[in-house]
């Protein structure tokens, strides 16, 4: 029964908002997200454990995280976070012995997020609710063709250390062009592809394998915003580690930002 009813529930309230027009707007999905994720928290109060509380308020805390960042720049990450959540749900009694929380809760609020998420994916597949906002797609369309002189530029740069065998820099030049280009998906790319050609030219096993990873990461993750600023590029740093940008290239990110 707790299955049917996520189930009708789900339909139910999504489709309305498709008929009314709520889901228009682009902070539906990621409100409707916060409200669901935020029950554990009150089931928490309910059961009086000051302990449960903190360790579902780590849960509640990390969902809201990833329904903001979705609203900030795609509405997948938050197809994602109610995909996540269902997952949640079916392991959350295992994982937390919560009082406050109704036998019947988990089944249903599994059942509710999965059919939710297939629901958002439909309209954003479909093109029925806009993924970004229309801020962050004039900025997805615009920024790569404005940096791309700058980001060749230093490929030139690299080629012509390489033609004078100053092989290391060389790769400065291309970890430049990566702190420029790694907010766009087909720079980003581009310039690890170019990482990738340096490594195998030096015969350098580790610097090529991980280039090769980060071709993919920079293909996947790029347009979801995932991209930590100022990193180089480089496999002798974490792809997940941001790092100071150089003045020089920070003032030239913001102006070509600013248009």
């Amino acid at each position: 029964m707790e299955y049917i009813l996520g189930v009708v529930l789900a339909l139910g309230i999504s489709g309305l908002a498709t008929v009314v027009g709520l889901d228009r707007d682009r902070a539906f999905y990621p409100t409707l997200t916060i409200v669901i994720v935020s029950y554990y928290g009150l089931f928490a109060v309910i059961g009086g454990s000051l302990q449960v509380l903190m360790l579902e308020s780590a849960g509640v805390a990390a969902f809201l995280l990833l329904s903001l960042i979705g609203f900030r720049f795609t509405l997948w990450w938050v197809v994602a976070a109610l995909a996540a959540h269902g997952v949640f749900d079916w392991f959350h009694g295992r994982l937390i012995a919560d009082p406050g929380v109704p036998s019947w809760w988990p089944m249903f609020c599994l059942t509710y997020d999965v059919v939710a998420a297939a629901y958002l994916s439909w309209l954003l597949g479909f093109s029925r609710v806009a993924a970004r906002s229309n801020r962050v797609t004039e900025q997805v369309k615009e920024f790569p063709h404005r940096i791309r002189p700058y980001v060749q530029a230093e490929f030139l740069a690299a080629e012509e250390c390489d033609g004078r065998g100053d092989f290391a820099g060389s790769f400065e030049h291309l970890e430049r062009a990566h702190v420029l280009g790694q907010a766009s998906t087909r720079e980003h790319v581009r310039v690890h592809w170019q990482m990738l050609r340096w490594a195998a030219r030096q015969r350098q096993p580790q610097e090529l394998a991980a280039q090769v990873l980060r071709i993919v990461g920079a293909a996947v993750l790029t347009a979801a915003g995932f991209v930590p600023e100022g990193n180089t590029g480089g496999g002798n740093v974490s792809a997940f580690r941001r790092l100071p940008v150089p003045p020089e290239l920070a003032a030239l990110i913001a102006s070509v930002r600013s248009g």
